[in-house]
């Protein structure tokens, strides 16, 4: 059934039979004012033949004691290195953004052509934006919610004993004194010899220059506008303060066995406990609840009623829980964000007087690269 106006004329004050004009329409074309841009600096060139980047990763070698004349009978001994570690990024993610205009009966809801030729503009500028929208919350959830905990890349900075029983300024000195103290020491020990901070769990050391840090809002805001305030001598405090931050929103775990009701299914109007945290949606999907319909972009709280099962409205890995106590993520090198290709296209339909608009284009599915840090800072 056809949406009614969201306005009616209003009848002329001395002739009863006519309507007061529009004066103006205006198209409100600042929709976006700040994308979410994370995920440009972590772009790929992909390509349109083959579907696989392949990333080789090699671990040190080992030395021996040297035996002199002995070591004669040994020179043709073979000493081959270990086979490589080969980690394959697949362009496998496909998607469309589609758009339906026309040039001559939707002309009659505006009174200038200015106005009409605002309005498609506005609208075809959408199907970029909308790319540029579920690109970053897409790579921004990746980064917020992914985990892995080989060797130490799973931290917990202990605030509740730092602070202990003080109150006020002084515990939020304490609390940001103590976030500084494990990001500085975490620095120290990535920049030595070690194995434990890359899943193959290969020797590395990582120059701090290198080495970045994308902030939970939530801790970075207050350690700057709180905690920060309320010490001297504060320069230098925080090393990396001042990187990549992301909404508390974006940051999250997995779906644990514990986040179930009894039926073992996540529901987000009961079974479910929200003081665990809230359920957001890892991926752009439509969902129908109870007749109606909702449309997620990955980020967004997934709609009251919708559940969590194989055979619910979202599946486990389509879904993430927030977790309030991550302060921060620190890595090396940003997972990859392949492009395949993005092409535009459009055709005209004679019959309907229609113009079709499509937006098509591919990539990778999202990994973090295992020869470098993912580690996850937890506050307890």
């Amino acid at each position: 059934m056809p949406v009614q106006a969201a306005f009616t004329l209003n009848p002329n004050e001395i002739f009863a039979t006519l309507a007061n004009m529009i004066i103006s329409q205006e198209v409100f074309a600042d929709n976006l004012g700040k994308h979410q841009a994370l995920v440009d600096k972590a772009r790929v060139d992909g390509s349109l033949y083959g579907d696989k980047k392949l990333y080789y990763a090699t671990d040190v070698l080992v030395s021996h004691a040297w035996g002199a004349d002995s070591e004669a009978s040994n020179l043709l001994s073979l000493d081959r290195p270990a086979d490589p570690a080969v980690q394959d990024i697949t362009l496998d993610v496909f998607r469309q953004i589609r758009l339906t205009v026309d040039n001559y009966l939707s002309k009659r809801a505006w009174s200038t052509e200015g106005a009409f030729s605002s309005f498609q503009s506005v609208m075809l500028g959408w199907m970029r934006e909308t790319k540029r929208v579920y690109d970053g919350t897409l790579y921004n959830v990746f980064i917020g919610s992914t985990e892995t905990s080989t060797g130490l890349q799973m931290q917990s900075c202990d605030i509740t004993t730092a602070v202990g029983s003080a109150t006020g300024e002084e515990a939020n000195r304490l609390e940001a004194e103590a976030i500084a103290q494990h990001i500085a020491n975490l620095l120290v020990e990535m920049g030595d010899y070690s194995r434990s901070f890359n899943d193959y769990q290969y020797l590395r050391s990582y120059a701090e220059e290198s080495i970045k840090v994308v902030w939970n809002s939530k801790f970075i805001n207050k350690i700057r506008k709180v905690d920060l305030p309320t010490i001297f001598h504060k320069e230098g405090l925080v090393d990396k303060m001042e990187e990549e931050i992301l909404p508390e929103r974006y940051f999250g775990r997995d779906v644990a066995a514990g986040d179930k009701g009894s039926g073992k299914v996540i529901n987000a109007s009961d079974a479910y406990d929200p003081t665990k945290g809230t359920i957001r949606s890892r991926v752009e999907k439509e969902v129908t609840v109870s007749g109606t319909a909702y449309h997620v972009f990955p980020g967004d709280e997934i709609p009251s009623g919708a559940t969590v099962k194989a055979s619910g409205n979202f599946e486990e890995a389509e879904v993430y829980v927030v977790d309030s106590t991550v302060i921060c993520k620190v890595l090396v090198k940003l997972p990859p964000m392949m492009s395949a290709f993005e092409v535009g296209t459009s055709f005209f339909n004679p019959r309907s007087l229609t113009e079709n608009h499509y937006l098509t284009f591919g990539h990778n599915t999202l990994e973090y690269l295992k020869n470098y840090p993912f580690i996850t800072v937890k506050a307890i």
